[in-house]
């Protein structure tokens, strides 16, 4: 009982990017399965996607093909690490195992760990659209099955494709929305990808450039965020509208009257509706 304790508090401290924790507690449980999974997760993190994949593979030989919920785990870490070396036939091996279970078991978590595998080889692949596809089908079903992390994981590589195809604004609001839930689960590593990311995202079409100036420098999900406060919703209904906190709110609300230049709620609303942003 104590090393399932120690074992699960380790991977939360991976979560949060607490490397170094979180390798301590691993090695104070290492006969524990998950133990040589989280080091092998850990691996990935700190990008050595060979031993990342290796250590997913010793995982993955220590349990039976029976034992499918757990394989899940070790597959979807040796589907990432493989597309991160360029083996596509090794990682399409391990997706065609890893959908297997997820059609045999058919679960939600399941079915989303797939499509976000899926959607990363796709990705890796040059296929940005079939990438897009299953993407957006991870994002529905975790969030469907209420796992915050693996969903704003779900959103950077969305957005990521969406980059890759061009819809520039909609992959900043995906890489945004991530942002949101991992700054609740102090999940500093991951912010800091997704934060990568929207710097490396394609520049705007032209049309776009030439409307910026309509937003007044405010990014999609503050926009959004603007029309649920003109809409007259509280801070805690828009936290529950959006699946945020209300500290997330706030924080937006806070960035809207600053780039805006407005000291209240209403002021942020009647200047957005006279600039067109709200339309």
């Amino acid at each position: 009982m104590t090393a399932d304790g120690l074992v699960r508090l380790a991977e939360l401290r991976r979560r949060q990017g607490r490397l170094v924790e979180a390798a301590v507690l691993f090695e104070q449980t290492e006969p524990h399965p998950l133990a040589s999974l989280g080091r092998a997760e850990l691996a990935y993190d700190r990008g050595d996607l060979k031993a990342a994949a290796e250590g997913a593979e010793r995982y993955l030989r220590r349990l039976p093909l029976h034992n499918r919920t757990d394989r899940a785990l070790g597959l979807d870490l040796l589907v990432r690490a493989r597309v991160g070396l360029g083996e596509y036939d090794a990682a399409r091996t391990a997706l065609a195992e890893l959908n297997a279970i997820a059609t045999l078991l058919a679960t939600p978590p399941l079915r989303a760990a797939a499509s976000l595998a899926a959607g990363c080889v796709e990705a890796g692949t040059g296929d940005a659209d079939a990438a897009r596809r299953h993407l957006e089908d991870a994002v529905d079903l975790f969030r469907q099955c209420g796992a915050p992390f693996e969903l704003a994981r779900a959103r950077i590589e969305l957005a990521r494709a969406l980059g890759t195809l061009g819809r520039t604004e909609i992959a900043i609001d995906e890489a945004e929305r991530a942002i949101d839930i991992l700054s609740e689960l102090n999940a500093e590593l991951e912010i800091a990808r997704a934060r990568a990311l929207l710097e490396r995202l394609p520049a705007a079409p032209p049309a776009r450039a030439a409307s910026a100036p309509k937003t007044a420098g405010l990014t999609p999900r503050e926009i959004e965020v603007l029309r649920l406060v003109a809409d007259g919703l509280n801070n805690q209904v828009i936290a529950e509208r959006l699946f945020v906190s209300e500290h997330t709110v706030h924080r937006h609300i806070a960035n809207i009257l600053t780039k805006l230049s407005v000291s209240s709620r209403a002021a942020a609303v009647a200047q957005a509706a006279r600039r067109g942003i709200l339309v």
